[in-house]
């Protein structure tokens, strides 16, 4: 199955980053990659996006473990309909998985990236997976949608 080595390279990619992240970057600091515009910036969060759910953090690995699971189940079916979301439904899982991963094994999650937008948050290769998997069925999905109408 093509998505299991989808989900296990991205899960692995996001991994080395954090690692690499973890031991060129101090805890704390930031370094300006293009100008005024991108930073690594290598901080610990115990909750989500915005430190959201960071006062229970085995409330957020229960809830990704449930989600996970479902993402999961999802994919088993998609690829058993055939469907050509399954791609992205492997990226976003291999995303979700590299954090899951992280958060059980440390208790928190390595982010290292940050662009210079309002209220942007800092966040890593595993976020960035999430939102190209999501954007992407979404997108087939619209499609599908569509072409039924």
């Amino acid at each position: 199955m093509k998505e299991a080595g989808i989900i296990a390279g991205i899960a692995g990619l996001d991994a080395a980053t954090k690692y690499l992240a973890a031991k060129k970057l101090p805890l704390g600091s930031k370094k300006e990659i293009v100008k005024n515009r991108l930073y690594l910036r290598h901080i610990k969060n115990e909750g989500m996006a915005y430190n959201l759910g960071e006062e229970h953090p085995k409330g957020v690995l229960a809830a990704g473990a449930v989600l996970l699971g479902c993402g999961f189940f999802r994919l088993f079916r998609m690829k058993k309909e055939r469907d050509p979301a399954a791609f992205w439904m492997a990226v976003l899982l291999g995303g979700a998985l590299g954090n899951f991963l992280e958060r059980l094994c440390f208790g928190r999650v390595t982010d290292f990236l940050y662009v210079k937008i309002k209220k942007a948050p800092i966040f890593n290769g595993a976020d960035v997976a999430v939102l190209i998997g999501a954007l992407g069925v979404l997108g087939i999905s619209t499609a599908k949608k569509d072409n039924l109408s």
